[in-house]
């Protein structure tokens, strides 16, 4: 009986949640092997309702060998005013991130070449006008595999977010922070083969959160300069 309840209790769960629409676009400039700068602009909708955000993002990895990329990011973000795009100044936030990027097999020169298994993590900060600063510490699982003469190479990912200062108690004595996980975001789907130097992903997916679980469409384009 379980094994029916469960799911049906997802789908009403999902059913309520409001369907998110991202789409991004980026230029990435290769200095090196080893050096690359990226510079993205996205926009979030909720379907039915309209605006999320819109943001700029800056970004550089390094890699230190084989397999192995350090990675750190710069963000401004536009957030929603009631669903709607608003220019005010407590709506703009800053988001700062440093991690790394682990592929597996590469690094270990194991496993069919076509195939990629990484690791992410991240430590991320945030910033925003009279909100409370946020702490978030990212870790994702991702898995590609590079069909031969498909034009289509199926991804998939999971991603856990820890946030370090989820719960602040305040005691007539002290301050208690404690963190808790806040959310957990999967995306499935495919990259499109396009002429070199272009590359597209479209993903379907959902996150879950306190509030509930919401889909997600995704749709990512991205130019590389050599």
């Amino acid at each position: 009986m379980m094994k029916l309840v469960f799911p049906l209790l997802l789908l009403t769960r999902i059913s309520f949640a409001q369907t998110g629409l991202w789409l991004d676009a980026g230029l990435t400039k290769k200095w090196a092997k080893t050096q690359a700068t990226s510079l993205d602009l996205g926009l979030r909708q909720n379907l039915g309702t309209g605006f999320d955000r819109l943001y700029l993002d800056l970004s550089h990895s390094a890699s230190i060998f084989d397999g192995f990329k350090l990675e750190g990011a710069y963000r401004v973000v536009l957030n929603e005013k009631g669903d709607q795009l608003q220019l005010a100044s407590n709506l703009f936030s800053n988001r700062y991130q440093l991690g790394f990027d682990f592929s597996i097999l590469d690094a270990f020169d194991i496993g069919p070449k076509r195939l990629e298994i990484s690791w992410s993590s991240t430590q991320q900060w945030a910033t925003q006008t009279g909100k409370r600063n946020s702490s978030i510490w990212r870790n994702k699982l991702s898995l590609s595999y590079d069909i031969k003469n498909f034009p289509l190479t199926p991804v998939l990912s999971a991603e856990h977010f820890y946030r370090w200062n989820a719960n602040v108690v305040y005691t007539p004595t002290d301050v208690f922070v404690t963190g808790a996980t806040v959310q957990w975001r999967y995306f499935f789907g495919a990259e499109i083969e396009l002429p070199k130097s272009h590359s597209l992903r479209l993903l379907f997916g959902f996150r879950e959160r306190a509030s509930g679980v919401q889909p997600l469409l995704r749709a990512s384009y991205q130019y590389t300069l050599k």
